[in-house]
């Protein structure tokens, strides 16, 4: 088992747009998301983080993914949700902003691995992908300093 677990949720509405967070701690676009916390089952978490980072209820329609993360000893499960409720914030404790994306239009500043989870539903929709997910450290070297510069732009 591993040591930290997460929950994420690719919601997509009627027009098949997928709803991502543009995160505060990094200017980056993300699938709404987070840890889950001891007692708590994986659809409770990912419903409850998709609601606080995005003001939307959603109800989870299906497990979609899972995906080890073996340097960080983190697994993430992947759902796919569908909007019930509520509206969009536009400015929370994590987010800094709420959009809708084409798939096919997402957004160049996205989490690593991401797209790749996403494009994974998009082409096995029936089933659950499990995967193992690694960035190098030097990727990871790159992308923080990336960051660190990008947000004294900003």
């Amino acid at each position: 088992m591993a040591k930290t677990s997460g929950c994420f949720t690719i919601v997509i509405n009627k027009e098949g747009h997928i709803l991502l967070a543009k995160r505060k701690d990094y200017p980056l676009w993300d699938l709404p998301g987070g840890t889950l916390e001891k007692e708590e089952s994986l659809e409770s978490c990912a419903i409850r983080e998709t609601e606080e980072e995005t003001g939307y209820i959603i109800s989870i329609t299906q497990k979609i993914g899972k995906y080890y993360q073996p340097q960080y000893d983190d697994m993430q499960h992947i759902f796919l949700g569908e909007k019930i409720g509520g509206s969009s914030i536009k400015d929370g404790p994590e987010t800094e902003k709420v959009e809708w994306f084409r798939p096919n239009k997402l957004p160049l500043l996205m989490i690593p691995n991401r797209k790749k989870q996403i494009k994974n539903y998009l082409k096995y929709k029936d089933k659950i992908v499990k995967g193992s997910i690694t960035v190098s450290p030097f990727r990871i070297f790159l992308f923080k300093g990336f960051l660190r510069v990008l947000s004294k732009v900003l």
